[in-house]
C-alpha cells in the first residue's frame, strides 16, 4: 500500500460514524469554488480547527433529529474541492496562512465519496482572521476562532479558553525548540518501574488478553477480528491519590481523553449500534468485532477500561491489512508504525489523567508486539524511510514497560517512545533506528502530515 492509499485509508476512518467533535467539523455540500458565504464558513472551521491543534472538515454531511446522515442535494461531481480551492481561501481568511491538505475519501458504510480537508496543527502564535465575510457575517475580521464544546467554531469565551489557545501555541514553541536539541543530544526521561506497580499492571494487561481471546473465539476461523498473525497491546494504569470514575463518568471521559493524531485513534468511543462501548464486570468495553461484520485485523480494535483507572487496547498490524497484493499477511513489519502508535498511547495517557484530575500521577506502561517472528521490517507508511538491507525478527514476541508522571509525557515523548520502540527494532537483525527518527515521526504524527 502506497503512502497516499494508507492515508485515504486512514481518512475513510472517520466516516464510519461520521460526528461532530472538538477536531471534527461537518459540513454540508458548500460552493467553496463560487459562493462568498460558502468560502466564509470553511474558513472560519479551518481557523477555528488550527487554532485547536489540527482536526478535520468533513464535506457531505447534515446534522438531523434522527442523527448525521448524507447531505443532500448530492453535487453532480466534486470536482470545485480542490487542494488550490481550499489554500487560496486559507490564504484570503487567515493570518499567518497555513497548508491543508485534501483527499477524496469513500465513505465504508455508504460507498460514496466525501472531501475531507486535514488541518494541521502545531502553530506556535494563534491564527486570526484577516477579512469578514458578506456583509460581516459569519466571520468577522480580527477575530480568534476556536473549536469550543457544542461543539462548535466560535471566538473565545472565557479567560480560560484564552489560556488553553496561548499555552498551546506557547507549548509548540517550546516542542519546536526542545525538539532541535534532541537532533543534537539523546536523553532518557523514564523510571524504572517498581515492582509492585509492574505487577499490577501486568496481570491487567494479561487478564485483558484473556478477555480478548475468550471473545475472539466466538468468531468463525477465518474471521478478521480473530487477528491471527499478531497484534500489538498496551495496558497503563493511574496511579495516584485520586477518585478515578466510573460507568457513564468513566465513559464520557473516555469521550473527553480522546486524542485524534490520526485517522484511526486509540481507544476511539463508536456510538453506532453493535460496535459502541458497554459495560462487562465493572469495565467498560469495546469490541469492534461484535457486531459480526468480517473487519481486517487493524480495524478490530478490543479496549477496557477499569474503575480503578486501568485501561487496554489491542489491535492487529495495520500492515497485515493492506490491500496491496504484493504485500502478504504476516510478512512485514512497519518502521514508523511502532513510533505513532506509542506515541498516541502515551498521549491518551496524559490526556486520561487530566480527565482524572490527576495530571500529577504516575502512569505504569506495559506494551507488547506478537507474531514478529519471520518479519521483514519494512518502509511501509513512510517511503521515504529506506532501508538498504533486509532485517528479519527470529523472536515472536517483545513486552517492554516503563513509569514516568503524566505531566511529564508530553514534554519528553520522544525519549519515552524511544525507549520503547528501540530494543524492538533490534530484534530485526541489530537494526538501530537513526537518532532522529522517534523525533521526526512524532512531529509528523502531531502536526498531522501523514
Amino acid at each position: 500500500m502506497s503512502n497516499g492509499e494508507d492515508l485515504t485509508r486512514r481518512l475513510a476512518d472517520l466516516l464510519r460514524d461520521p460526528r461532530e467533535t472538538l477536531d471534527v467539523e461537518l459540513k454540508e455540500w458548500l460552493n467553496i469554488a463560487a459562493d462568498a458565504e460558502h468560502k466564509a464558513t470553511l474558513a472560519k472551521a479551518l481557523i477555528a480547527l488550527a487554532n485547536h491543534g489540527g482536526g478535520y472538515v468533513v464535506f457531505g454531511f447534515a446534522e438531523t433529529d434522527d442523527g448525521v446522515v448524507p447531505a443532500e442535494p448530492r453535487p453532480p461531481n466534486l470536482a470545485t474541492y480542490t487542494l488550490d480551492a481550499v489554500n487560496s481561501i486559507v490564504s484570503r481568511f487567515a493570518e499567518p496562512p497555513f497548508h491543508c491538505d485534501v483527499q477524496l475519501v469513500t465513505s465504508p458504510e455508504t460507498g460514496f465519496d466525501h472531501p475531507v480537508v486535514s488541518v494541521p496543527g502545531g502553530h506556535q502564535v494563534p491564527i486570526r482572521s484577516r477579512r469578514s465575510g458578506p456583509e460581516e457575517r459569519i466571520i468577522q475580521a480580527d477575530r480568534y476562532y476556536i473549536r469550543r464544546p457544542g461543539p462548535c467554531s466560535e471566538p473565545p469565551q472565557s479567560g480560560q479558553e484564552w489560556d488553553a489557545l496561548i499555552r498551546r501555541c506557547i507549548g509548540n514553541a517550546r516542542e519546536d525548540l526542545v525538539d532541535r536539541f534532541r537532533v543534537i543530544m539523546a536523553g532518557g526521561a523514564a523510571a524504572e518501574v517498581p515492582e509492585t506497580d509492574l505487577d499490577r499492571a501486568s496481570r491487567w494487561f494479561d487478564s485483558s488478553v484473556e478477555r480478548w481471546r475468550e471473545l475472539a473465539e466466538t468468531l468463525p476461523a477465518d474471521h478478521g477480528a480473530r487477528i491471527q498473525n499478531g497484534h500489538y497491546a498496551v495496558a497503563y494504569q493511574v496511579v495516584g491519590d485520586f477518585d478515578p470514575p466510573r460507568g457513564t463518568e468513566l465513559l464520557e471521559a473516555l469521550r473527553q481523553g480522546c486524542v485524534r493524531h490520526t485517522g484511526w485513534p486509540p481507544f476511539w468511543v463508536p456510538t453506532r449500534e453493535g460496535i459502541a462501548p458497554y459495560m462487562y464486570e465493572g469495565n467498560v468495553e469495546c469490541w469492534l468485532g461484535r457486531d459480526g461484520e468480517d473487519r481486517d485485523a487493524a480495524q478490530s480494535d478490543y479496549w477496557r477500561a477499569s474503575p480503578e483507572a486501568q485501561l487496554f487496547l489491542l489491535r492487529g498490524y495495520q500492515e497485515d491489512a493492506s490491500q496491496n497484493p504484493a504485500v502478504e499477511p504476516g510478512t512485514i513489519f512497519d518502521l514508523t508504525l511502532p513510533t505513532w502508535r506509542m506515541g498516541e498511547i502515551l498521549l491518551h495517557a496524559a490526556s486520561m489523567a487530566r480527565q482524572f484530575g490527576a495530571e500529577r500521577a504516575r502512569v505504569v506502561f506495559v506494551a507488547e508486539w506478537t507474531g514478529l517472528a519471520g518479519r521483514r521490517l519494512a518502509a511501509f507508511v513512510n517511503p521515504n524511510r529506506l532501508l538498504e538491507e533486509n532485517y528479519v525478527a527470529r523472536q515472536d514476541t517483545y513486552r517492554a514497560s516503563l513509569e514516568v508522571q503524566a505531566d511529564q509525557i508530553e514534554d519528553t515523548l520522544p525519549e519515552l517512545v524511544d525507549r520503547i520502540v528501540r530494543p524492538l527494532y533490534e530484534l530485526f537483525d541489530f537494526f538501530t533506528p537513526p537518532p532522529t527518527l522517534v523525533a521526526e515521526e512524532l512531529a509528523r504524527m502531531r502536526s498531522h502530515r501523514f
